[in-house]
């Protein structure tokens, strides 16, 4: 028998209304839903309670740093928490500001048609993503944990770490120092959505990806893509390898970011007024959103369950 359960795995810190939005729109019979919530969160917010799906919390929590290791560890925790849950005919990795732009009935009807492929997105292979997967791959980034995107952070922990930080990465330039080629490193967006086989895979490789990547920048947006692409069973059954943002089914747009974004690496906010090119496209989700704009909010609560969010 075809197993048709869906699993979402929800890594959210902040914007608690917009993730009460994500979970009532993914609250389906067929869906379980996983919540990582970061460990700086000290009060924990009220949020939605499906009345369809089954809503579980991960066991262990993260205080979870840009770039840093602990994103793969929040990562690793929803994957190994769904999988004892599972099987699984996908498990669908969001962050707490993303928002499904597709009905569930779509949605597992896409999934349906494309049952074993490995939705997850690589990045295009310019000269500039080229260099810099090679200097992820062969360099050691110490003291990720406080970098200029963790204002929390007081300067004086940050600015001596970078210090440290560039002054190693220096040297390891200078003496031609390389760790370790032993996979087919590739860099790619981490939102993803990956069958069971490769979820299985991944979890068996979780000293391995701890040891690997724990020292390395944005290894979020690596480890599962050199792990998935170095395995000769889940490269066939990638789905777009030419296309990165269709690999992954999400909507994401660096194009229209503004100087703020473009600095921070980070996409554009999707606007009021932008609900129709999300729902007439291709794409199963979006990111990023923002509370702010609640009449694309409401129209995209509107247009999947004929409701509005209040």
């Amino acid at each position: 028998m075809t197993n048709h359960r869906h699993a979402y795995l929800i890594i959210a810190h902040n914007e608690w209304s917009l993730l009460n939005v994500s979970l009532s729109l993914l609250d389906d019979d067929r869906n379980d839903i996983y919540l990582h919530i970061d460990k700086k969160v000290k009060q924990m917010p009220e949020l939605y309670q499906p009345k369809h799906s089954t809503l579980y919390y991960t066991p262990k929590r993260y205080d979870v740093r840009w770039g840093d290791v602990s994103q793969i560890h929040s990562e690793m925790e929803l994957f190994k928490t769904a999988f004892l849950h599972g099987p699984y005919q996908y498990y669908h990795l969001l962050s707490g500001v993303d928002l499904p732009i597709k009905t569930q009935d779509y949605i597992h009807r896409f999934f349906d048609e494309h049952e074993g492929k490995e939705f997850i997105g690589f990045f295009d292979r310019t000269d500039y993503i080229k260099a810099d997967t090679e200097r992820k791959r062969r360099r050691y980034y110490v003291l990720m944990r406080w970098n200029f995107r963790c204002p929390f952070e007081p300067r004086w922990k940050v600015v001596p770490a970078q210090i440290i930080r560039h002054i190693l990465l220096k040297l390891q330039d200078i003496i031609h120092f390389s760790r370790g080629n032993e996979l087919t490193f590739r860099t790619g967006h981490n939102w993803v959505s990956l069958t069971e086989n490769a979820v299985k895979y991944l979890i068996a490789q979780e000293a391995f990806i701890n040891k690997r990547f724990a020292h390395t920048s944005c290894g979020d947006e690596m480890y599962k893509h050199s792990l998935i692409i170095s395995n000769p069973e889940l490269k066939k059954n990638i789905f777009d390898m030419d296309d990165g943002v269709h690999s992954c089914m999400r909507f994401i747009d660096f194009k229209r970011a503004n100087i703020e974004q473009q600095r921070r690496g980070e996409p554009y906010t999707w606007q009021d007024g932008d609900e129709a090119e999300l729902l007439s496209s291709e794409y199963l989700f979006a990111r990023k959103m923002s509370s702010k704009n609640q009449i694309l909010i409401n129209s995209l609560v509107k247009a999947l369950l004929g409701t509005t969010e209040k």
